[in-house]
């Protein structure tokens, strides 16, 4: 994964990656309520189903274009949360904490909801 900022100082040089933004990602997703990273929903639903195991990993890219930020996630709603108010409040707060630990500004967050799991 490339570099997405560089950050020099008198004792040397720090990098920020994609993997360290796709981290945040999914710890923002897992405090949120009513959504789920596909790890995260393979862990709590207690069994192995077919869904979750499609989407790989954490089911976060991150990707930079020129110069745009810009975050896909391939996420699961938990059966009964209203799904719209759940992405939007993610995506608010994954543009603040990113922002708040990292120093940089996404552009855009697209949230795909893959499936539907339990509580």
């Amino acid at each position: 994964m490339a570099e997405l900022k560089r950050i020099s100082g008198e004792l040397g040089d720090i990098y920020i990656s994609e993997r360290a933004i796709a981290q945040i990602c999914a710890k923002v997703v897992s405090e949120q309520e009513g959504l789920r990273t596909p790890r995260q929903a393979r862990e709590s639903s207690g069994f192995l189903s077919t869904i979750t195991q499609a989407v790989k990993g954490d089911g976060i890219e991150v990707l930079k274009e020129d110069s745009r930020l810009m975050v896909k996630m391939s996420l699961f709603a938990v059966y009964g949360v209203r799904i719209q108010e759940a992405a939007q409040k993610t995506i608010t707060e994954i543009k603040a904490r990113v922002r708040e630990l990292a120093g940089l500004e996404i552009d855009d967050v697209t949230i795909e909801i893959t499936g539907i799991v339990k509580q």
